[in-house]
C-alpha cells in the first residue's frame, strides 16, 4: 500500500552504500524512521542533498505489513529553502532547532497543527530578512505550547517571577535554583505576549539573550524526559550571538 505524506527531516543514517535510514516528523504519521535505497548511487533521482536537516519534502511510502518495514519509494523537496543553507546565521540556528526537535518529539501518533506550526517557523525563518537572532527564543517558547508545558500565568508587578520547574509566573522566590529573576521574567513575557512573527521587535541585547535561552533549555530539561545537553548550543552562540 502507498502512503502520500509531508515531513520535515531530522535525522539520516547511512544503512549501506547506497540506502540511508531518514527520521522525519510527517504530517500524517507523527515521528517515523523509513529506509530509502539507491539515495546514494550516481543514477538515483532521489539525492543526498533532500535529506538535509529540516528539509521540507514530499513522499510516498511504501508499507510492508509482513515485515513492518516502512520504506520510500519517492521523495521531492516541498518548499525549498531561499536563504537557510546559504546564510551562517540562519543555518546555525536551523541546526539548533533540529537538535530540539530531535530531543523533544518523540511520540508517533499524528499532530497535524504541530505539522503546521513547524512548517510554518521554518518558512518564517527561511523568509524573514531582518535581525534573526531572537528566533529560537520565540520558537522554543511557541513549541512547549505544543509539547504541553507552556508557560502558564502573566507576568505582572505581583507575579514577576518566572518559576520554571513550575512552567508559570509567580509572587515568591522558589526554594529551588530553577527560575528566572524579575529582568529575565520581563523578556520572557515580551516573547510570550508579541506576535511570533515579530519577534525581532524584542529588544534584548546579547548577554541577556544567552542567558535567557539558557533558561530555555533548562525549561525544557526539567520538562522533556531524557532531553539532555544542547551539542549545537556553542556553535549557535558563537555564529548568532
Amino acid at each position: 500500500m502507498l502512503h502520500k505524506t509531508s515531513g520535515i527531516v531530522l535525522h539520516t543514517t547511512k544503512y549501506s552504500e547506497s540506502s540511508l535510514i531518514v527520521k522525519l516528523y510527517t504530517q500524517d504519521f507523527g515521528m517515523q524512521s523509513y529506509m530509502i535505497n539507491g539515495v546514494r548511487n550516481k543514477k538515483s533521482k532521489n539525492k543526498a542533498s533532500l535529506f538535509q536537516p529540516l528539509a521540507l519534502v514530499d513522499l510516498i511510502i511504501t508499507g510492508n505489513e509482513k515485515s513492518g518495514l516502512q520504506r520510500i519509494s519517492d521523495i521531492t523537496l516541498h518548499l525549498p529553502y531561499e536563504e537557510i543553507p546559504y546564510n551562517i546565521v540562519k543555518s546555525s540556528i536551523a541546526l539548533f532547532l533540529n537538535e530540539i526537535l530531535l530531543k523533544s518529539l518523540r511520540e508517533q501518533h499524528p499532530d497535524e497543527d504541530l505539522f503546521l506550526f513547524l512548517k510554518n517557523s521554518l518558512r518564517i525563518l527561511d523568509l524573514h530578512h531582518d535581525n534573526c537572532a531572537n528566533f529560537h527564543i520565540s520558537f522554543m517558547l511557541q513549541l512547549s505550547r505544543y509539547l504541553g508545558f507552556y508557560p502558564q500565568g502573566k507576568h505582572t508587578d505581583n507575579t514577576s517571577v518566572m518559576d520554571l520547574q513550575e512552567g508559570k509566573f509567580v509572587n515568591y522566590l522558589p526554594h529551588h535554583p530553577h527560575y528566572l529573576n524579575s529582568k529575565q521574567s520581563t523578556f520572557l513575557s515580551q516573547f510570550l505576549n508579541i506576535g511570533y512573527e515579530s519577534f525581532f521587535k524584542v529588544k534584548i541585547d546579547k548577554s541577556e539573550r544567552k542567558q535567557l535561552l539558557h533558561a530555555l533549555i533548562l525549561f525544557y530539561q526539567l520538562h522533556v524526559s531524557s532531553f539532555g545537553v544542547i551539542k549545537s548550543l556553542e556553535v549557535l552562540e558563537e555564529v548568532a550571538g
